[in-house]
């Protein structure tokens, strides 16, 4: 039986986090005051998908089977353009440094997750392939 967990993203299909009405910081993870100013009126908007790879390391044991067939499996740490750093399930073959965008997809037991997949045109049909070879649906924008 497939684990279910929560990622605290909300249910929409563009990349929605959380920003400020007092200083406008954008935040994440989900909390209930902003990390920057303690202001406790956070309002859920959309954000620009695109960041920079900070890290990328490599999975190689996982207990969820779905997961443990595609090992080893990479993550990374993005710093959007937007502000925070947030953790993803890499596409293959990016590096540290590299501009990718994010998608938000879900798993086979409907996770609602973020993946990192290369920023330019021709990685699109490798993305989409590395996306079906691993279960994951991307939610449409």
């Amino acid at each position: 039986m497939a684990t279910t967990f929560g990622t605290g993203l909300p249910n929409a299909t563009d990349l929605t986090l959380q920003c400020c009405d007092h200083c406008h910081q954008v935040n994440y993870p989900p909390r209930a005051v902003c990390g920057n100013c303690l202001a406790g009126s956070l309002r859920w908007q959309r954000v620009d998908n695109t960041g920079i790879v900070l890290s990328v390391t490599q999975l190689h044991y996982s207990l969820e089977p779905e997961y443990a067939e595609h090992l080893p499996w990479t993550v990374a740490s993005i710093k959007l353009d937007c502000g925070p750093v947030v953790l993803v399930h890499l596409q293959p073959d990016i590096v540290s440094g590299a501009t990718v965008k994010l998608k938000l997809v879900q798993d086979q037991a409907a996770n609602r997750m973020l993946v990192a997949t290369a920023d330019d045109s021709e990685s699109e049909k490798s993305a989409s392939t590395w996306l079906e070879t691993v279960n994951f649906k991307e939610i449409p924008a």
